[in-house]
């Protein structure tokens, strides 16, 4: 069952996130237990279920919405709220075939659209949480402040900081809940509250709420100074083994074998990288490892012995230099190969003191505990008959018997990734993907970052999370997150068509207005990954056009964009592990338009700051059209793009379009089209 049995108290009478109890009735084959929503992208791992007597008990604190949830074992149980009778059917994750029911969570909901219905807020749902970056945030030489409030109730919003200076909010969002107000203010600000403009008349809102006069004293301002090189970047991802300059000849599904791509491939090939105009290389793992794709760990501190040696890494952080270009690693925190030194030794070893690195959740079977030890201490090669079908004794990613999970309750298990991380600063690496970050608890990840923080400030750590990114306290735990909810707005408005551009803008700006504005500019968009079929694959259902009206999106809306390996020029391929097929160097059987359209983005990011770094605003103008406008000081950027039909757009002003330099106030576009426009303000 679930149960809210509070309210965040940040003043005497103002209040912030709901605080929400989920239990259940403690399955008897579970030795630990997760609770699996949105807000955990799926995965069990962030959020643990605490035993007490017969049931498990998880606290979370949740703004207002409705949550889908499960409560579920890494392997194993999973199951719905016996108690709760509100259900409904989800597919977590699009490129997955996995449908599953969920219980719903409804928190605040009910409130909020009665005071919406009324057009009247109790004063505890206007809300402003000054320890949220999403709140308040400093970005570039201004402070950022949002308030938010049931739709309709608050008519007009003004920022008045401690020396007296008044500065009006825009209504930046609306939702069916939900009024979202943005103010930015030059400078720092050190104390604020608010002036509101209510249907009863006006208002102040300080420290303790509605009607307080008191300033609100933030005790931290997170953000960013300057621009880093990591706000607005574009990424290049490498999955290495497939990114080989031999020629490969493959006949039907890649197989799941080395095809021996090197570290010395990547090297030699900068120049095509740098013709793309990234600012970075994100390579997955290059590590020690059993299997090609290298997630399943053996040894953080060494390079596999397939890809190269220290010396041909040096020489691609070098040579990447000389072209501008970061190179940011890829960390499996979220488990080792068995055949670790760790895992090894907590299951050859009784009373090693490795055996708290990991979570065994069942005594081993006749055979089993034996079978796993000649597995690790022979080479680790395929597992026997006494492991092959059943499930690992030991928490695990996905119930794989190689991919045993890491006890983050373990402070020492906390300490070794941050070890890892400075190792691998020294050796130049310059930002950190965190693989399945989403199912690793906040605290872990917050210690993480804040080290990495102190060791270099400019090297940005990126999470892996597969859904509900605006549910991570970014800007706390991480920079950024690998942003698979925009991929998904962007393929259901323009591939599989479920959406329309009313429902593409207000899921963009939800997201957005979530997330502090550092951290939406640093998110790592993306169209594909070694994790999802390839975007030139999934377009075929909507042709040539749409595919490159997807990459001129991605490119244009806030974030840092990133090119898959081979995606800049056409590659296909379906699911794992067709998608990691090796790259193609034969330019004949290159989409040399698309690589074309997909440099002159890049050329445009550079040249226009307020694309880069800049705000962000979206509406749509019909069911198929979308205007997207960037600003920054004095610059504007707008893009129109559309859909399907013919559609004319008259502007309030005149802009000039990029590919002419003609001056224009008129717009007309066919199918999958799109004009970039640009000003002076």
């Amino acid at each position: 069952m679930y149960k809210v049995i509070g309210r965040e108290k940040l003043g005497e009478k103002r209040l912030g996130r709901y605080i929400v109890e989920f239990s259940c009735r403690w399955p008897q084959e579970a030795s630990f237990l997760y609770l699996v929503s949105t807000f955990t992208s799926y995965f069990p791992g962030r959020i643990e279920m605490k035993r007490e007597e017969s049931r498990g008990k998880a606290i979370v604190k949740l703004w207002e919405g409705v949550y889908p949830y499960r409560f579920a074992s890494t392997c194993g149980a999973s199951f719905l709220d016996e108690e709760n009778p509100l259900k409904e059917t989800l597919k977590p994750w699009p490129d997955s075939d996995y449908t599953a029911e969920f219980s719903l969570a409804m928190i605040g909901v009910e409130e909020f659209i009665k005071a919406s219905r009324e057009e009247k807020a109790p004063p505890e749902l206007i809300i402003h949480d000054e320890n949220d970056p999403a709140f308040i945030s400093y970005y570039l030489g201004d402070t950022i402040i949002r308030l938010k409030a049931p739709r309709n109730t608050v008519r007009e919003a003004y920022i008045e900081t401690s020396k007296g200076k008044v500065v009006q909010m825009e209504k930046f969002h609306s939702n069916k809940f939900v009024d979202y107000f943005q103010g930015r203010v030059a400078g720092r600000v050190d104390a604020y509250r608010f002036l509101l403009r209510l249907e009863d008349g006006d208002t102040v809102y300080g420290k303790n709420g509605v009607g307080d006069e008191e300033y609100i004293y933030p005790v931290t301002i997170r953000g960013v100074d300057h621009a880093e090189w990591f706000l607005g970047a574009t990424y290049y991802l490498i999955f290495p083994d497939s990114f080989t300059r031999e020629k490969k000849v493959i006949h039907g599904d890649r197989p799941r074998t080395r095809l021996s791509g090197k570290i010395k491939d990547i090297t030699l090939s900068l120049d095509h990288i740098a013709s793309l105009g990234v600012d970075a290389i994100y390579l997955t793992p290059i590590y020690k490892a059993q299997s090609y794709h290298r997630y399943d760990v053996i040894d953080h501190f060494s390079l596999d012995d397939d890809i190269g040696t220290w010396e041909d890494w040096e020489e691609l952080v070098r040579e990447s230099e000389k072209r501008n270009i970061k190179v940011v690693v890829d960390v499996v925190a979220h488990h080792v190969s068995p055949c670790s030194n760790e895992f090894r030794e907590a299951i050859l070893n009784e009373n090693s003191r490795y055996k708290g690195w990991f979570r065994f959740n069942r005594e081993p079977e006749p055979g089993e505990l034996e079978a796993l030890r000649k597995l690790v201490s022979g080479g680790c090669g395929k597992p026997t008959s006494d492991l092959l079908g059943k499930k690992p004794f030991y928490e695990t990613f996905f119930c794989n018997w190689f991919m045993a999970k890491l006890n983050y309750s373990n402070p020492e298990v906390k300490e070794r990734l941050v070890k890892l991380a400075h190792l691998w600063l020294e050796k130049g690496a310059r930002g950190f993907r965190i693989d399945v970050g989403h199912a690793i608890p906040d605290d872990a990840m917050q210690f993480f970052y804040e080290k990495v923080k102190e060791k270099c400030p400019s090297c940005p750590v990126i999470l892996e999370i597969t859904n509900g990114v605006s549910l991570y306290p970014l800007g706390i735990t991480a920079d950024s997150a690998m942003n698979y909810d925009l991929r998904a707005l962007l393929l259901d408005f323009y591939i599989n068509k479920t959406i329309d551009a009313y429902s593409f803008v207000e899921g963009v700006k939800n997201l957005y207005v979530n997330m502090p504005l550092y951290a939406a500019n640093s998110m790592y968009n993306l169209l594909g990954s070694h994790d999802t079929p390839r975007i030139a694959t999934l377009a075929e259902k909507c042709g040539e056009k749409c595919l490159k009206a997807l990459y001129v999106a991605m490119f244009l809306l806030p974030g840092s964009p990133s090119i898959y390996y081979g995606d800049e020029f056409g590659m296909k391929g379906g699911h794992d592990p067709n998608n990691r097929m090796p790259i193609k160097w034969n330019s004949n059987e290159w989409n040399i338009e698309l690589l074309e359209l997909i440099r002159k983005l890049s050329e445009l990011r550079k040249k226009f700051l307020s694309v880069k770094y800049g705000f962000f605003d979206a509406e749509p103008l019909n069911t198929e059209a979308v205007k997207i406008t960037r600003w920054m000081d004095s610059e504007e950027v707008l893009i129109i793009i559309n859909r399907e039909g013919n559609i004319e757009v008259a502007l309030k002003e005149e802009y000039t379009e990029l590919n002419s330099d003609g001056r224009t106030r008129r717009i007309e576009l066919g199918p999958y089209s799109w004009v970039i426009l640009y000003k002076k303000k």
